[in-house]
């Protein structure tokens, strides 16, 4: 495994550009952006250590439109995919491909057309990222779960792409109803309740 730096807010790798490598992300925190037919960016989901973020160069005939971009300082693993296959899988990579090509290849295909029908509110950007934030770096306690990243109202918003006053507004809604508390930098979060609210 080869080990690189990414700085905050550089790209970690977009179609056509990445290399023929599986992405680890080894520290940091990631966002997956997905670019719609009419160049609309939907955040797909945020990304934390343990994450593998570069599926694609496993689905070598799959075209997409995923970026990946370093939302703090990153440390990302790569390696090669038919070491990852081979070495841990233990059958042919060929194999192996044919088989993710049958299964998740389709996958693929429904996400690209469900995020081109897809127009998500600043309100449910900040749930889906806060629900990610929570799965990956959260504690959970008898208040709901706990995310204590230091993460300003400004980190949200440029997390979402959104304006501050905007954020800052959502957040105070959410609050209000009772599916987020704020403790200074902390973000306490009621999954259940966020589910519910998507839904509705």
């Amino acid at each position: 495994m080869r080990i690189r730096q990414f700085s905050r807010h550089s790209i970690v790798y977009k179609e056509g550009e990445s290399e023929d490598a599986v992405y680890v992300l080894l520290s940091g925190i990631a966002r997956l952006v997905f670019l719609n037919r009419k160049g609309e960016r939907n955040l797909l989901e945020v990304l934390g250590p343990g994450d593998v973020i570069q599926i694609p160069s496993l689905l070598p005939d799959i075209h997409h439109k995923l970026t990946c971009e370093a939302f703090t300082d990153c440390k990302i693993g790569l390696i090669n995919p038919t070491a990852l296959v081979e070495g841990v899988v233990g059958i042919p990579f060929r194999d192996f491909s044919e088989a993710l090509n049958l299964t998740v290849g389709r996958w693929w295909a429904l996400l690209e057309r469900h995020s081109n029908f897809l127009s998500q509110t600043v309100r449910e950007k900040i749930m889906l990222a806060l629900l990610d934030l929570g799965r990956k770096f959260g504690q959970r306690d008898d208040h709901g779960i706990i995310i204590d990243l230091g993460l300003s109202g400004k980190d949200i918003a440029d997390l979402v792409e959104s304006s501050r006053p905007k954020v800052s507004e959502c957040l105070k809604q959410l609050v209000a109803e009772g599916v987020l508390k704020r403790d200074h930098r902390r973000f306490i979060i009621d999954p259940a309740k966020i589910q519910t609210s998507l839904r509705s």
